[in-house]
């Protein structure tokens, strides 16, 4: 069974920032000292030594209340301007977390935790309740935002280097889950570099998350915005979303890159938006294979190079492999996306790769990414150039940072869309009696926008051929050319009601 993923927002408590004096480490002063201790439980046997047990348990719980002094609990709420006490003027909606990232008052949270809000109420563990001003990335790669407060000398909780994150160290993970505030669990990094797009039921937008951070340390809903740390009190990633069928936790969770966080959390402070620069590049990490053939430690091999692009323009092709972005290395893609973060439309940089084993260099102007960036799409989802994906794309189905024009190829419908199942059905208000497939996102400018089909729209039927499954999508394009005229069916529900819609116009 295909287990959607969800983020951990969206009405739910959402609890988990936390910071840490940058001076702490485990096996310091906090930890005070760390004698050898003789075991005297009864019923096993005395005389073992539990020294080594002991300096592991007292480490986890002073790291874990280090972190928790500084846990940052966000209340993402609307304004009611009648009335003039700044806490009264915040209605509940959704809550969630942040942690402190800057001592004199900025907060990074999750965006979906303050999607809609200019202004969010912030409680401090010492239980002061703040109004933060909230900046947000507004890109749908980016599910980042900052707060401000005004205040000064917070403790902070230092970001770590993501790309030195391993498979199999510790990881905890402090928030709120279920709203139960200074919860922390322990687990371990599962696997790193994941990529997925998730449907926001809250936006209607679909959120792109690429080299996420998989962990089994447990974040239910009340994580989000919450950091995921190391065994030195820095954050690795920003928990995110979990890949489950119910709702909670099954062991698998994601968390936001710290790399990705400082590019994005820098760029907000410092300019007070966000914009970044494209290539127009579709790349994915080399394979272990490719590093050794090819006597290369790393690098972000381009699937596709966009014709027209600013790096098809300066000479870019297929299969080349961007090894570095001005005096920055690229090891793998999110180092190449963590570039153009930093990045804004109109910059030069300058590129090195390797083209038919030849190290060049190219001047690129980069350009504006487009307004709705699509991305390739979970198992049981059609992407909008009707390919299926793996839940989890592998390296050589990295996503897009462009949109491919709607006239080349096989024509689309410029959708995404799921198996519907019982989590699905609630998320859009869709009756239990329902199956088929729904409508996760819609691309700007397509088909399929065009006969005005909408997230959570349930596909019933295309060119004539009736839709139960993710294939029969597939299938009902095969052969369809451009300017064929195509007749779409859907369903829609809201608020308790349905509508039928059937719409015939040409593919153009």
């Amino acid at each position: 069974m295909n287990r959607p993923w969800l983020i951990l927002g969206a009405g739910a408590l959402l609890v988990g920032g936390v910071v840490l004096g940058q001076s702490f480490r485990p096996g310091t002063s906090v930890l005070g000292s760390l004698m050898p201790v003789k075991l005297k439980t009864a019923g096993l046997s005395t005389g073992v030594d539990m020294s080594t047990l002991k300096q592991l348990d007292q480490t986890f719980s002073a790291l874990s209340e280090a972190a928790s002094q500084g846990v940052v609990f966000i209340t993402s709420e609307t304004d009611d301007k009648a009335s003039n006490d700044p806490m009264a003027q915040l209605q509940g909606s959704k809550s969630g977390s942040g942690f402190v990232y800057r001592s004199d008052g900025w907060i990074v949270t999750n965006d979906h935790v303050v999607a809609g809000n200019d202004k969010v109420k912030v409680v401090l563990a010492d239980g002061r309740e703040l109004i933060g001003k909230v900046t947000h990335a507004n890109d749908p790669q980016l599910d980042l935002a900052v707060v401000k407060v005004d205040q000064r000398d917070l403790p902070t909780l230092a970001l770590a280097n993501s790309g030195q994150v391993r498979v199999g160290q510790l990881a905890l993970a402090i928030g709120a889950p279920f709203g139960l505030e200074d919860t922390v669990t322990i687990g371990h990094v599962s696997a790193v570099g994941r990529l997925g797009q998730i449907p926001d039921p809250s936006t209607g937008q679909v959120r792109v998350y690429s080299g996420l951070i998989q962990t089994d340390a447990s974040i239910n809903p009340g994580n989000s915005g919450g950091p995921l740390i190391n065994v030195d009190g820095d954050v690795i990633g920003v928990n995110s979303a979990i890949n489950s069928t119910n709702g909670s936790n099954a062991g698998i969770g994601f968390a936001i890159p710290s790399n990705v966080v400082k590019a994005v959390a820098d760029k907000l402070i410092d300019t007070g938006k966000f914009d970044r620069g494209m290539l127009g590049v579709n790349p994915r990490d080399l394979k272990p294979f490719e590093k050794k053939d090819w006597h290369m430690d790393g690098g972000a091999y381009a699937l596709s190079v966009e014709p027209g692009s600013p790096a098809y323009k300066a000479g870019l092709r297929d299969k080349d492999v961007i090894t570095q972005i001005d005096k920055n290395p690229v090891t793998n893609e999110i180092d190449l996306r963590i570039a153009m973060y930093r990045h804004s439309p109109n910059e030069t940089v300058n590129v090195t790769y390797v083209h038919d084993g030849q190290t060049k260099t190219a001047s690129v102007k980069l350009a504006a990414p487009p307004k709705e960036t699509q991305q390739t799409s979970p198992r049981g989802q059609v992407n909008p150039f009707g390919d299926v994906q793996p839940f989890f794309n592998q390296p050589d189905q990295a996503p897009n940072d462009q949109p491919k024009s709607p006239h080349s190829g096989k024509p689309r419908l410029g959708v995404m869309v799921q198996q519907l199942d019982g989590t699905l059905k609630k998320q859009f208000g869709i009756p239990a009696g329902v199956n088929g497939v729904v409508v996760t996102s819609v691309n700007d400018g397509s088909f399929a926008s065009k006969v005005n089909m909408q997230v959570g729209d349930v596909l019933t039927e295309v060119n004539g051929k009736k839709i139960s499954d993710v294939q029969d999508v597939m299938d009902s394009m095969s052969g369809v050319n451009w300017g064929d005229q195509v007749t779409v069916k859907f369903d829609r529900f809201r608020n308790g009601n349905s509508s039928a819609y059937t719409v015939t116009v040409p593919f153009e």
